[in-house]
Parts: structure tokens; C-alpha cells; sequence
């Protein structure tokens, strides 16, 4: 299993933050955050150029 966590935090009025080792896990939640919360339809490209590692 590979040891870096990946993160990627929305803007800091929103406060919204996903945290894992698992880079799926942390792109998909991202995106249903984005649909759901923000109404933004985001590809996975995207959301990994904003992941950061930990």
C-alpha cells in the first residue's frame, strides 16, 4: 500500500476537504462534492491537477 495521503480542499468559505491514500477515492468525492454542493460538473483530469500529496 502506497504511504502518501492525496488531498484536495475546496475554497476556504466552503471549508470542504477529503483526505486519503487511495487517489479514487479522493478525486470521486471531490467531484460529488462539486456536483452536489456548488452544482459543478468537474472531470477527474481536473480534480487530480487540484489534489495535493500529504
Amino acid at each position: 500500500m502506497d504511504k502518501t495521503m492525496n488531498k484536495i480542499e475546496c475554497d476556504p468559505s466552503c471549508g470542504f476537504m477529503v483526505q486519503s491514500h487511495d487517489e479514487k477515492e479522493v478525486t470521486g468525492m471531490a467531484m460529488s462534492h462539486a456536483k452536489n454542493m456548488h452544482k459543478m460538473d468537474v472531470s477527474e483530469h481536473d480534480m487530480r491537477k487540484r489534489m495535493m500529496s500529504v
